[in-house]
């Protein structure tokens, strides 16, 4: 298993042990992927690809820096967090007045 795949799949673990979610079909629901490339990815038979890591990056609270080079923390920052979930309120509220 290469390095890449090696902290896609510790993110993952860490997603469902911290209970972020109930299971890998549910990392796979949010991202848009099918269960089974998230299977292969984890277990290091298929590496995961760069627009994997980004939706994967955005759906979860995991750092891309941290995914792509093993660089800085796992988990972004609460910091990072509340900004993006502020920008994802603002983004529904947009979409409401464009309706």
């Amino acid at each position: 298993m290469n390095e890449l795949s090696e902290r896609f799949n510790k993110a993952a673990v860490f997603l469902k042990k911290s209970r972020y979610v109930k299971s890998y079909s549910e990392i796979a629901g949010r991202i848009g992927y099918k269960k089974s490339i998230i299977s292969e990815c984890m277990s290091g038979r298929k590496t995961p690809t760069w627009g994997m890591l980004l939706d994967f990056c955005d759906a979860f609270p995991i750092d891309f820096q941290w995914i792509r080079t093993g660089a800085g923390d796992m988990v972004k920052s609460d910091r990072e967090m509340a900004l993006l979930k502020r920008i994802a309120e603002l983004e529904r509220m947009l979409e409401q007045l464009k309706e």
